[in-house]
């Protein structure tokens, strides 16, 4: 008989492990949206689409290349390309080089999720109580309502630090890098316009203002680029600031903030909506000596891991889950 593990969350670390334990073990994955791919995100709004979180990754390790591979010769994942430049208010537009390829899923960036959720057991709208209760075989787990999800001989949780510590309560030591980690918020802004878009740069660093990030998302490959999407990312740290404050009053503040970046008439757009991200981004990076490896306590069988480890990109998380997924095999 199979052992049972429970993975929360799905997204690129969920998955990856699922995929790495799903012939060995029975897995279970348990994610409490109503879809797959958290940061790896798209919001659709006919004839508009925005990947809201992330919004595209880069390949410089080589198992993750390797990785990625299929997907770039299914056209599950293509290269994003086109001129990116620098913004700063009452400053000359400036040209941006990309040294390396940006990668993008296609049609959406869950598209790649959901490629990686085939054949997976995943239980949608679930959300996973804080553990209490663990005789010596396996874990009982709950939802937020109180419903029996099963017994486990083993969980890992790869969802943002904040929830995994109150996920695991008082199971987690103290001192953990897990909990030593901060994620900063965003604010993200779509907004769609029933035309082309006009100028030559598909993608904008924003200097000196809250605003930090501007994408043309329709020019995205496998987007309709027909129309007009543009995705608007607030820094992290104006974020961190206000992620508490009321929307509508942050609505107002950004949209006056973008009008002195853009030259473009936004007031009467014909989709918008704000998204609110609490934990979008790992607070300090580490390089590759500092990095934090993931948690595993073969002793309570108690397993994290995510992007907490070491950067906020999608490779990281992917290599990370692999390391685990390594651990939990030997």
């Amino acid at each position: 008989m199979k052992k049972r593990i429970a993975i929360i969350g799905a997204w690129i670390s969920g998955l990856t492990l699922a995929n790495r334990l799903n012939s060995t073990f029975e897995v279970v994955v348990l994610e409490k949206s109503r879809g797959i791919g958290d940061r790896l995100a798209t919001r659709q709004a006919e004839p508009f689409a925005f990947d809201h979180g992330t919004q595209f990754f880069t390949a410089r390790d080589k198992k993750f290349t390797q990785f990625i591979t299929p997907y770039l010769r299914s056209g599950i994942v293509q290269e994003w390309i086109g001129k990116v430049v620098t913004l700063e208010v009452n400053k000359k537009t400036t040209n941006r080089l990309w040294f390396e390829p940006h990668y993008v899923a296609c049609p959406g960036m869950n598209n790649l999720c959901k490629k990686m959720a085939d054949g997976i057991n995943i239980r949608l709208n679930c959300e996973v109580a804080p553990l209490s209760f663990k005789d010596s075989k396996s874990w009982h787990l709950v939802d937020k309502n109180g419903e029996s999800l099963g017994e486990f001989d083993l969980v890992i949780s790869t969802v943002p630090p904040v929830q995994t510590c109150k996920l695991f309560n008082t199971f987690l030591p103290e001192n953990t890098s897990i909990s030593n980690s901060k994620f900063l918020a965003c604010f993200t802004m779509m907004f769609g316009f029933h035309k082309k878009w006009d100028k030559t740069w598909i993608g904008a660093k924003v200097h000196n203002s809250p605003i930090e990030w501007i994408a043309v998302n329709s020019s995205k490959p496998g987007r309709n680029d027909n129309h007009t999407a543009l995705v608007v990312h607030s820094s992290n740290t104006w974020a961190e600031e206000h992620v508490n404050d009321d929307l509508q009053q942050t609505e107002i503040f950004l949209r006056r903030e973008l009008n002195k970046i853009l030259n473009i008439e936004l007031s009467f757009p014909d989709y918008f909506s704000l998204h609110r991200w609490r934990y979008a981004l790992l607070s300090k990076s580490h390089d590759d000596k500092t990095r934090n490896t993931p948690y595993f306590d073969t002793n309570l069988n108690l397993a994290c891991v995510g992007d907490w480890g070491s950067r906020s990109r999608i490779e990281d998380a992917w290599i990370d889950a692999n390391e685990l997924a390594d651990k939990i095999l030997m």
